[in-house]
């Protein structure tokens, strides 16, 4: 829950700044733009890596009950 309230966070963070960077200025600086790209970067990680970690461990346990399932019939 905290990964993904960090990442939530950061992103909106990120488009918070972005948008007074360019309604103040009326451009965004590189400054500005490389902070969104680092924001969207973690967040994509977070939700990506425990996407990843939940497709693996699903396919895991279905492996080892089949394998139980297969074991138990004569």
């Amino acid at each position: 829950m905290i990964q993904y309230g960090t990442a939530v966070m950061m992103l909106m963070s990120g488009v918070v700044l972005t948008f007074c960077s360019f309604f103040m200025k009326g451009a965004v600086e590189e400054g500005v733009l490389w902070y969104s790209g680092q924001t969207m970067i973690y967040a994509g990680s977070i939700f990506g890596v425990t996407m990843y970690v939940r497709s693996k461990s699903g396919e895991l346990k279905n492996y080892i009950d089949s394998r139980l399932h297969d074991q138990t019939e004569p």
